[in-house]
């Protein structure tokens, strides 16, 4: 499998909306469930909703179905994509967040312009790779990624802004809720086999000291292609 910088940040922001490190009201979304009876070796069903953030299961026959592996969505305009074509009869039962607004939780750093309701948020980085090859002139490949998953909250509480949501304590927990939702599904992942914590920044502040960072580093290793 050749490696996928793009997926691997994607799933990794699919599995920290899933596991509520904020919550859904911060978050700004709506969880609901569409649930339909396939047609034979149907492969594309259209959601209800659009402007999906992440599907927080999807079941065909009561059999769990997983984010790239069996399935992929456009986000954009709410169409669920299987691998593989349902049976006909099969139900197939999907449960979605959704929102018309952005979210909090990226695959990606946020642009520099942000405003300070933008704000907590979440960002994924991949900040160092190492590649070698298994074996002089070999043609498999074997990587180890270094991942940087960043959090932003406004310095102080303000009941106005994400729910009251700031300051040190709460940036703590966040960090801990990121640390503990990625060790869980440690190798759950399609993309890459395992993924481990490794250090923790220190808390910096930014925006002219209205937000503070604090950062978790993760080891992904073993990748081959």
């Amino acid at each position: 499998m050749t490696m996928d910088f793009e997926h691997i940040r994607e799933e990794i922001s699919h599995s920290l909306r899933n596991g509520d490190i904020l919550s859904i009201a911060i978050r700004g979304v709506t969880t609901t469930t569409d649930s339909f009876i396939a047609t034979a070796s149907q492969t594309v069903f259209n959601l209800t909703q659009t402007g999906i953030k992440n599907i927080r299961s999807l079941t065909v026959n009561s059999v769990a179905k997983y984010l790239f592996r069996d399935y992929t969505y456009n986000g954009a305009t709410g169409v669920v994509t299987l691998n593989t074509g349902a049976g006909i009869g099969e139900a197939v039962v999907i449960q979605y967040d959704y929102s018309a607004s952005a979210d909090k939780i990226y695959p990606d750093m946020p642009r520099v312009d942000l405003t300070l309701t933008s704000f907590p948020r979440v960002g994924i980085e991949i900040t160092n790779s190492n590649t070698m090859p298994f074996g002089l002139g070999g043609m498999t490949h074997i990587s180890d990624l270094l991942i940087t998953v960043y959090a932003w909250v406004p310095v102080n509480k303000d009941t106005s802004i994400a729910g009251g949501l700031g300051g040190t304590a709460d940036l703590n927990d966040l960090i801990k809720n990121i640390r503990d939702t990625i060790r869980t599904n440690a190798k759950s992942y399609y993309n890459f086999t395992y993924i481990t914590p490794k250090s923790t920044s220190p808390v910096i502040k930014g925006e002219n000291n209205k937000i503070i960072q604090l950062s978790q580093d993760f080891y992904i290793k073993f990748l081959t292609e």
